[in-house]
């Protein structure tokens, strides 16, 4: 398919209320596909976060309740959504949106071709998910591929990796804005910094950084830990921190949009995560030379290479996250040179050229597969 002289209609669903790398990884593909002369349309929930994130940028949108997977109002919207703007291809994320977009886009003939961009896989995966509602699934990391494949009932030629793309000049010229005020005022004159942006749940890691930080402020009283994020896990973290001692040195600084001036103040990005598709924090950080340390978890060491790009530490050791924590701190000429190195390999393989490459290949793969 030559992407030049053939534009397609994109219909992108989300059902989540949150916004995190999911929905951001959505909004970043719709610019890139735009940019390139196609059309995007998101349909959402009108009280999500992705809605209101849409709105500051201008995203086009349409607002669908998904209140279950087989809301017949937000089936009979999709289906009209569909149908009124000609839609190619339409990809879902979240469960209820996908499910919703499969069964809409059977009601239409021609029917659209269907994507699924998972970027996580909740509990056990269905096999008529994947082999009967998407005509291909992509997935950010090879691990979440073979996660997926557990299920050996699965086809496996349903499930591809599509890497996610980062907005390297974006990244670069947010990178030079200043820090919200607030968060700017407790940065000053303080440090070293360590940085995490990431949704505040419990497989995010935050508890095993905490106990980490704790073990460092002896040595490094200035340091602050800056957890940008919100989630249900906050009240806890902050009685954790308390319980700590080190309440002083941890910033809860919120959800950051752009985050890109954070990851450039840090000296160091961490990603601790007991489970984790893929990230993406580690790789923006990368792009900004700022090094990094993630854990062992699943697809993180896609990303790091341990002793090249960045560090790779055990996940949920504290002593090895301490240990790590140490080293890169006293060394920040060595991290640094991990950091252009992985910067390097970054803009190499997460660009939106890769992606734009990319996903159409994917695209007609799929395409090939319907029977009409």
């Amino acid at each position: 398919m030559n992407w030049n002289t053939f534009f397609l209609n994109f219909l992108f669903c989300e059902s989540s209320p949150n916004f995190g790398g999911q929905e951001h990884q959505i909004l970043l593909q719709m610019a890139a596909l735009q940019g390139a002369g196609h059309v995007c349309l998101l349909a959402c929930d009108p009280q999500s976060k992705i809605a209101d994130e849409a709105r500051r940028r201008g995203t086009p949108w349409h607002p669908v309740a998904f209140r279950n997977s087989f809301d017949l109002p937000s089936l009979w919207t999709l289906r009209k959504l569909i149908v009124r703007h000609r839609i190619d291809a339409g990809i879902g994320h979240s469960g209820h949106d996908f499910n919703g977009l499969a069964v809409a886009g059977r009601l239409v003939r021609p029917r659209p071709t269907v994507l699924r961009m998972r970027t996580y896989q909740p509990g056990i995966p269905r096999a008529f998910s994947y082999n009967v509602l998407a005509d291909r699934t992509l997935v950010p990391s090879e691990f979440l591929r073979r996660q997926i494949l557990g299920n050996q009932k699965i086809q496996s030629a349903k499930v591809a990796v599509l890497r996610p793309l980062l907005p390297l000049e974006d990244l670069k010229r947010e990178a030079g804005k200043p820090l919200p005020g607030p968060l700017g005022d407790r940065l000053a004159n303080h440090g070293p910094v360590i940085a995490q942006a990431a949704m505040l749940r419990s497989e995010k890691g935050h508890r095993v950084a905490l106990a980490a930080v704790a073990r460092l402020v002896g040595d490094y009283p200035q340091l602050r830990y800056v957890i940008a994020g919100i989630g249900s896990k906050e009240a806890d973290l902050r009685i954790q921190a308390a319980s700590l001692g080190i309440a002083e040195n941890v910033v809860f600084a919120g959800l950051m949009i752009p985050v890109a001036p954070l990851l450039a103040r840090a000296d160091v990005v961490i990603m601790p995560s007991l489970n984790e598709p893929l990230g993406l924090a580690q790789l923006e950080a990368l792009v900004l030379g700022t090094p990094v340390a993630v854990s062992d978890a699943g697809g993180l060491p896609e990303t790091v290479e341990d002793g090249i790009t960045g560090w790779v530490l055990t996940a949920g050791n504290i002593e090895a996250w301490e240990k790590g924590l140490r080293e890169i701190l006293s060394a920040p000429a060595e991290a640094k040179a991990r950091a252009e190195r992985g910067r390097v390999w970054v803009e190499a393989h997460f660009s939106a050229t890769t992606f734009l490459e990319e996903l159409p290949r994917q695209l007609e793969i799929a395409r090939s597969k319907i029977t009409r």
